[in-house]
């Protein structure tokens, strides 16, 4: 009997995997009709020729035109303009028959005019195309299937165009010194939307399957994350068109010239070009990827059809080699994979970018295991929103920073609560330095292992004092190991980040930052003496962090006021100096930023209200692919079931005791804080100083410290749960993930061009 709720718990979550799997199955057939209805059958046309002099009636025994075909182009067929000679319409039929160079029958459409009014165009389409493998020239023969009540007249013109003939009856029948006004098809959507949304209804399905019943059977959230986390990045992998997710087509020749560095080749020219392979070389570019119905199709057809070759790169590219500056040795791995079976350039992406979500899913998985069980939610959460799975989908290193980010974060706070193993300390110490190198803004993460204290991080077994004497000095071994992870952090980052931060600073007073930064160093040495002497009360440690807080304050508004008089600065002419586009070559540099504060604070005031809805959406991954270039923007109610139910995962239950004290909480919120400075210092670094909003800022820039503002309202007790929801949070997070990405698809499909 104990057994009997177990397995009606595991039948009741079977059961509905199953219903979920069938609904999503049934949703994404419906999104294929739905966009089939709008979108299927409809043709592109190329003019040939667009001279309307004169009606030519269609004879009994019909008319051939001649059309010419270059190499490599398609021919979906034919679009003609007909006349009824005035009266409102006719009934009848016409057939057209295409013959190639060699006299075969490549095509034959029939059109159904019953209801054909005056000086209209009509298509005569095939779903299969006929491609030049040669420039040639096709004959398109038209003639009555179903006589015509009355004559049924062409449009052309009065003289024939060059090496276009039309004439009466079959190939070379008599010349009519003329050519009919014709249009090529030059692609035709068909059934396509249908047959592409078919193609994700397994996948989705499986996702919605695996997500309920790992869900309902109340298993464990990492398992949920690794296998959720899978299915729904490989859907990912699928539904973003190539080279359409963020900056895609910088990470892909990043990771390509990675790939041929292991390899021992040379990846560039003496021009610095990327060197490809003679199969790849057509797809690299400088610009983001074609999204539309018509670009989802030529992707899927030359997945299925184009060829791949050896790996050899013998040909030069658009693409500027030395572009990396991220950690891209999965991606690299995936393409280098690839190329050496010699997988197509569709399959070599798909590869990296599924090494990519790999090892975030890897990283992710580990953080949610080693997470505090009350967090695990949390983390399971932020891990499933659409935002970091579509860029683990992709190529973008930013997975992996997330991943490490993730990681360095769940287990600082793994070990608040319990003493850490070796092992443990270790993966702090390479987590931690990972953290600091991963991207700049990131900094600031790694002060969170002091949070953890000290005597947790005590590497000795069984230690019988709890400090060891260095010369004079008594000091706890944990808090050897949290400064190890601190210098280390910042000789990384120092390393990885030097240049980008003179370039920064490059109109800046150096010898008076040379100054600040001694006093700034002179400062906290004798910070620490006097902790070392008042820390030994509560009231001492008290008084020190009140006028430590007081003297950060009174440092800032001196500092600032240093630095907004120390001179120099752009001329009036150096203000006027513009790109062809209008933009400013001067952007907000740090000496800028200091000399012109109201600027500054007046372009940040205009920036939130116009694009806070925009970060918040970024964060989430509501909206999808490269928003700079495209706005696809799913349902504000996903973005609103997606904030709710990391809500529900983050608030405590009533019984649950604060996980973080006051001065934790404190300083994480400062963690916070100045995560979001150095945001803003990046992104005001590449704003040109004309421009009245920030550019380029992105919410998934916050992405990384997401748990940690989740796990501000977890230590909340204002608001609390009657029970934990981390299951039942994770999944909503999951399935609207998948309702995002089925959307997702929709909007890319259906995408127009402005005009």
């Amino acid at each position: 009997m104990p057994n009997l709720p177990r397995a009606r718990r595991a039948l009741f979550g079977l059961l509905a995997a199953l219903l979920a799997a069938a609904a999503v199955w049934l949703l994404c057939r419906w999104v294929g009709y739905d966009l089939q209805e709008r979108l299927g059958g409809q043709p592109v046309y190329e003019i040939i020729n667009d001279e309307y002099s004169q009606i030519i009636d269609l004879p009994e025994e019909g008319l051939t035109q001649s059309i010419p075909l270059k190499a490599g182009e398609s021919f979906y067929g034919v679009r003609l303009k007909f006349s009824t000679h005035g009266q409102l319409y006719k009934a009848g039929m016409v057939m057209v028959d295409v013959y190639n160079a060699e006299g075969t029958c490549i095509a034959q459409a029939a059109g159904n005019f019953l209801n054909i009014f005056d000086d209209t165009f009509t298509e005569f389409t095939t779903e299969n195309p006929y491609t030049a493998t040669g420039d040639e020239t096709l004959t398109v023969h038209l003639y009555n299937a179903v006589p015509w009540e009355g004559p049924l007249g062409l449009w052309a013109s009065e003289t024939e165009v060059e090496g276009m003939p039309l004439c009466s009856g079959e190939a070379g029948g008599t010349p009519l010194n003329a050519t009919l006004a014709v249009q090529r098809v030059a692609d035709y959507s068909g059934q396509w939307p249908a047959l592409l949304a078919r193609e994700l209804a397994l996948p989705l399905a499986a996702a919605a399957f695996a997500a309920v019943l790992l869900a309902g059977l109340q298993a464990p959230l990492a398992l949920l994350t690794a296998a959720a986390g899978l299915l729904l990045g490989l859907c990912f992998v699928r539904v973003t068109p190539v080279l359409v997710a963020p900056d895609e087509y910088t990470h892909l020749a990043a990771a390509y010239e990675l790939a041929g560095t292991w390899r021992g080749q040379q990846t560039a020219d003496e021009n610095g070009k990327l060197l490809v392979r003679d199969c790849d070389a057509p797809h690299f570019a400088t610009k983001t990827g074609e999204i539309g119905l018509f670009a989802l199709k030529a992707q899927e057809q030359a997945r299925r059809n184009e060829t791949g070759g050896p790996n050899e790169l013998t040909v030069v590219s658009e693409a500027d080699a030395g572009q990396g500056s991220g950690n891209y040795w999965a991606q690299a791995a995936g393409i280098l994979l690839a190329r050496s079976r010699g997988g197509n350039f569709y399959t070599m992406l798909g590869y990296g970018r599924t090494a990519n979500l790999l090892l975030y899913l890897v990283l992710v998985t580990a953080a949610v295991a080693l997470a505090p069980a009350s967090l695990r939610g949390l983390f399971t959460c932020v891990a499933l929103l659409p935002m970091p799975l579509q860029l683990a989908g992709s190529l973008s290193p930013d997975a992996g920073v997330l991943g490490t980010v993730f990681l360095y974060t769940a287990l600082c706070m793994a070990l608040r609560e319990r003493a850490a193993v070796r092992w443990q300390l270790v993966l702090l110490v390479l987590t931690g330095a990972a953290v600091a190198p991963a991207k700049a803004i990131y900094l600031p993460v790694v002060l969170l292992c002091l949070a953890i204290p000290p005597e947790h991080l005590d590497p000795r077994n069984a230690p019988a004092m709890p400090a060891i004497a260095l010369a004079r000095w008594k000091v706890r071994p944990g808090r050897l190991v949290q400064a190890a992870v601190l210098v280390l952090a910042a000789l990384l980052w120092t390393a990885a980040n030097a240049d980008a931060l003179a370039y920064a600073a490059r109109d800046m007073n150096m010898a008076l930052v040379a100054v600040g930064g001694v006093a700034l160093a002179a400062v906290l040495v004798l910070a620490l003496w006097l902790y070392g002497k008042v820390s030994r009360t509560p009231a001492g440690r008290r008084w020190f962090w009140r006028g430590a807080g007081a003297a950060v304050v009174l440092g800032i508004v001196g500092g600032m006021f240093l630095l907004s008089r120390m001179g120099g600065g752009l001329t009036p002419d150096q203000l006027l100096e513009v790109y062809p586009n209008g933009d400013s070559v001067w952007t907000f540099s740090f000496g800028y930023i200091c000399r012109n504060l109201p600027a500054t604070l007046k372009l940040l005031l205009r920036t939130l209200p116009e694009q806070g809805g925009l970060w918040l959406q970024g964060l989430l991954g509501t909206t999808l692919g490269e928003p700079i270039v495209y706005r696809i923007d799913v349902s504000w109610l996903l973005g609103i079931g997606l904030l709710l139910a990391l809500l529900a995962a983050a608030l405590p239950t009533a019984e649950e005791p604060p996980l973080l004290g006051r001065s934790t909480a404190r300083g994480i919120g400062v963690i916070l804080v100045c995560v979001v400075l150095a945001v803003l210092a990046a992104a005001l670094n590449w704003t040109p100083i004309n421009y009245q909003t920030l550019f380029g800022l992105q919410g998934r820039y916050l992405l990384p410290v997401l748990p940690l503002a989740l796990l501000l309202v977890h230590n909340n007790r204002c608001v609390t749960m009657r029970r934990k929801a981390a299951h039942g949070a994770a999944l909503a997070v999951a399935l609207f993930t998948l309702l995002a990405q089925l959307q997702g698809f929709a909007l890319y499909a259906s995408w127009q061009p402005v005009s």
